[in-house]
This record gives C-alpha cells, structure tokens and sequence, in this order.
C-alpha cells in the first residue's frame, strides 16, 4: 500500500498575524519589521495582507479587553499559556468581538488551523476550538461586561498601560487622557502631502474621487489630504508614480514650515532623515519661498532607509538635487566644515504620541526610557549647533508627548547654550494650524487626522 502524505497546512493571514505578535512578545522590535518579514515568508498578497494586518494591529489596540475575555474563559493563567497558543486565541477573541464581516466560523476554524501550520499537537488545538466556541455560547455576557467596565479610577478599557495613563492623567486631566486614549485606539486614517511642485491639492483630489474613493482636505496642513477608508495599495491611487504625493500625517506636514522662509543661497540640513519626508517638505518650502538657489541636504545611517530616501526623493523630487550621507550626525559633524542656516532635528524619541498608528509602541516602552532618549536627544542638538551658521534655525522635533523629551529637552539645550532662543512656533504656521502651538511650542495631541507631535524653534543670536 503507497504512503501518504499529509499536505502540509498552508501559513495563512491569521497565521502570519498570530506568529507576528508571538515574535513581537517574545523580541520586542518594531511591528512593522516583523511582519513584513512574516508576511514575505507566508507569501502574502494584497487582501491576505491586509486582514493580517487589521488582526495583527487589532489585537494591540484592544489587548487589554481581549487579556480580560481570555482570563474569563480559562480557569489557568493567560500567563501560563503557550505564546503562539495565547496570541492564537486573542487573535481568534478579537475576530470574534470587535470585528463585524468575519463569519464566526472562519474565525474559529482558522485560529486551529494556524495551530496545525505551527506544528502544534491536536490538544492545543482542540483547547483553542474549545475556548473559542465557549467565547460564542457566552458572547451576550461578555460583551456587556466590556461595556459596563471601570477600574478604581473609574476609566473604561483603555488600552493603555497604566504607566502611560497615570502620566497623562496627572498631565491633561481624566477627561483629556480618556480621549487621548480613545483616538488611539482606532485605526489611523491614510494622509497624503500632496507635491505641490508637481500638482494642486484641488487637482488630487479630484483624481482621487474619479476613483469613487472618499477624500476630503486636511484639517491643518494646506497640503493635506485624508482618505478615511482606502485600505489598498498606496501604489494604486492615481498620481503616485508621477510623484503627485507622499504619505505623511498632518503634524509632520507642518514640522517643516517651522524652518522658513529659506534664503536664497542659504544651505540647510535634514539631520535625521529617514525615509526623506521631510526632505521632501523643505524642498517645497524652498520653492515656494523663491529660494531656488538654496542647498538642502540630508543625513541618515541606515541602509534600508537610505535606499527608500533615494527611491523616494527620484519619485518626488528627479529634478531636485539633494545630497545624502550615508552616516550619523554625530560622524558628519565631525567631518563637515560647511555651516548651515538651517538644520532640523527630527529626532529618535519614546513615540508616545504616535502609538494610534503604531499600537505596538506602548507595550513596547518602559517610563525608564525616557532618561535614556532624553540624553541622546540633547547630545543630537549639541552635534547639530556646531554646525549651525550665526543667526541659524534649529528645528528640533519628536513624535512624543513626554516632558522629558520636548520642554525639558529644549530647557536643558537653551541653559546649556546661551547663544540660542526659542522663538514662537505659530507665526510660521498656517492660521489653522496656530491652534495646535502651546506656549511658543507646536504641540499637537494625538486626534482624528492627526499625530501627537512636538516641535521648537530655536535660532542661533
């Protein structure tokens, strides 16, 4: 009689956002790294992709409701289940509760299923059909449980955890850090920064809606445009590889215009440059201040982000000469005897104002972090001031919204360097954005259509 052979089980979506949150339980690195190396392995294509990642990003933004459905339904420890095993279950839980076009049969079928493609034994796999199918017979109960929950302080679920909350309770008040946490925990909207080298914000727009996907004009930034629902590929919306727009959220749109007016024949840096979307906003500035003869320049040492720099700026910018290095600021600073006007620090920080957009974030930090990147923040101005010209622009910027990091950076830089001043973030921003400036700093909360964000002017006397 021939041998058979079972088929082994294919790595579906469910199991590349369950194996994603074992790994990012187990390393702590950035989400978007391991799943894009999960996704690449299990051969994910577009809609695969995309209900992976709903998952994937669904479970951290609600992880505390889901630990709690877990503990109800089981009488042993979450803590004590196997990773792959309990990341199985709170993807299958949130599947379950918090998402409404999944039939519940695919979602218990599949959570077993990314068992079998784990090579797990049949008993974990039938503890996981059991608690599922439980979860169902008890659904009505649990979810107005969820509903009618409030700790000690009498907060609802707010999927945060309790470090971060008690700093912005004590900060903004319970009602504020409710809403803080509420906006985070809802999927982010798409953001374009419409190239206005190239294009209109009227002119995209227009595009966009002949494709029959909604758009409306940002709430802040003049180049702002907001597609509420588009969940495809950025590649697919009309004017990207005419490099009509980039994706940026409105804060970071506005970072950029703290540098301005550029000069003409005035040379400026972008110190940490990323993937260039900022590069891309100063040469705009720099166009739309008739300052065509200024130089701009980028900094940035991480190979993969130098080759989307280069692929970035080619679709925005192939006719706009920017130069990048390919080291620190630290190692440039120390090698480059040109003095610029202008030199924008967005530098490396907790991210605490970013966590819609990325949920992993908050699981991720510790408040003990926060000495350790004010320290590196401070030692960043310091390179970026020896190679500002007189009377020079220091932008210095974070996405956090921690003191440690923004106030008491800019205190410490100004004490330590008396040639400096601060100078009042609104004036150079658009009239709708002036809202967004709190005392002399731009300072915007996490919102609907925008990131939390801070940043500081400050010029060289």
């Amino acid at each position: 009689m021939p041998e058979t052979h079972q088929k082994p089980e294919r790595k579906t979506a469910r199991f590349a956002a369950i194996e994603t949150l074992a790994q990012l339980e187990r390393t702590r690195l950035p989400v978007v790294a391991l799943f894009d190396k999960v996704a690449a392995e299990c051969s994910l294509d577009g809609p695969d992709r995309h209900l992976a990642m709903n998952i994937l990003y669904g479970v951290l933004r609600h992880r505390q409701e889901l630990d709690f459905l877990l503990q109800s339904l089981c009488k042993q420890p979450a803590s004590k289940i196997k990773p792959f095993v309990r990341q199985a279950l709170l993807a299958g839980l949130y599947q379950l509760f918090f998402l409404d076009r999944i039939p519940e049969s695919a979602a218990v079928n599949e959570s077993v299923k990314a068992l079998q493609a784990a090579h797990l034994p049949k008993n974990l796999q039938g503890f996981v059909n059991g608690v599922l199918r439980e979860s169902l017979r008890r659904k009505q109960t649990l979810v107005a449980t969820l509903a009618g929950y409030q700790d000690s302080s009498g907060n609802p679920f707010l999927n945060h955890p309790d470090w971060l909350v008690k700093r912005w309770q004590a900060r903004y008040g319970q009602e504020e850090m409710q809403r803080i946490c509420a906006v985070n925990n809802q999927q982010a909207p798409l953001i374009l920064h419409v190239n206005t080298l190239v294009t209109t914000r009227e002119q995209l727009l227009a595009a966009i809606e002949q494709e029959k996907i909604e758009v409306h004009s940002g709430a802040y930034s003049p180049g702002a445009l907001i597609l509420p629902d588009f969940h495809g590929p950025i590649s697919k919306l009309p004017g990207f590889f005419q490099g009509h727009f980039q994706v940026q959220d409105e804060a970071a749109q506005l970072l950029t215009l703290l540098m301005g007016p550029l000069i003409n024949n005035g040379h400026y840096l972008d110190a940490c440059a990323g993937l260039g979307g900022k590069t891309s906003g100063l040469i705009q500035l720099r166009a739309a201040g008739n300052a065509r003869s200024a130089t701009i320049a980028a900094v940035e040492p991480e190979l993969q982000r130098q080759h989307k720099f280069r692929d970035n700026m080619h679709r925005l910018h192939p006719d706009e000469p920017v130069t990048l290095y390919d080291m620190d600021i630290q190692h440039f600073a120390q090698t480059c005897d040109r003095r610029f006007d202008g030199i924008l620090i967005d530098a490396p920080c907790s991210g605490t104002g970013v966590t819609g957009r990325h949920p992993d974030i908050r699981w991720n930090r510790q408040k003990s972090d926060l000495a350790r990147y004010q320290k590196l923040q401070l030692q960043l101005l310091a390179e970026a001031a020896r190679l500002l010209a007189p009377a020079g622009i220091l932008v210095y910027a974070t996405c956090s919204l921690e003191p440690e990091e923004n106030e008491e950076v800019v205190a410490l830089f100004l004490e330590q360097h008396p040639d400096f001043i601060s100078e009042d973030c609104a004036q150079f921003l658009p009239p709708s954005a002036k809202i967004l400036v709190k005392e002399q700093f731009f300072a915007p909360r996490p919102g609907p259509s925008i990131d939390g964000f801070f940043g500081a002017r400050l010029r060289r006397i």
